[in-house]
């Protein structure tokens, strides 16, 4: 099932002024999604590489970072609590191999982590960036390779956040 975006553009991509390595707070990198996560190389559809490596790290650095939060003396996003969101979408993944492949039968099951993101947020847990990274990446999911993507992605991303303090 396709999605109308129309009312979502402002945070996909477009609007945004500044460059990947200074984004505002909550901002994603600049271009980010715009585009989808494919590109053809060679004929083929393939990942573009700048999902595994640059955005990972990038958004890694700025869910790590004190800056992104708007309170002071409250703790940067955990990896704890950014790999229990990663876990429900890799269980999410697996129920869609069960189920056939059938994007539909799980595309409920991902919208969950919308409203999950935001109490999470609402809570003080996860910052604005973090919230954002779910709702754009959850919104861009139309298909199942969309999905496979999403999931190399989340990955990177967890490998790259530092690891936390005792």
């Amino acid at each position: 099932m396709a999605y109308d975006n129309r009312n979502y553009g402002n945070r996909m991509g477009g609007g945004r002024n500044s460059s990947n390595s200074n984004y505002q707070k909550g901002q994603l990198p600049k271009g980010y999604l715009s585009g989808g996560y494919f590109e053809t190389a060679e004929g083929e559809s393939v990942l573009k590489p700048e999902y595994i490596v640059e955005y990972s790290k990038e958004i890694a650095r700025k869910l790590a970072s004190k800056d992104e939060w708007e309170k002071p003396n409250t703790p940067q996003n955990k990896r704890s609590q950014v790999r229990k969101f990663y876990e429900y979408v890799l269980r999410i993944q697996g129920l869609l191999q069960l189920k056939n492949n059938h994007f539909g039968t799980v595309e409920a099951e991902l919208k969950r982590l919308i409203p999950y993101a935001e109490y999470a947020m609402s809570r003080g847990t996860v910052s604005e960036l973090f919230q954002n990274f779910i709702n754009d990446n959850i919104m861009a999911l139309h298909n199942v390779d969309d999905l496979n993507a999403f999931v190399k992605h989340f990955e990177s991303i967890v490998a790259y956040l530092p690891k936390e303090k005792n």
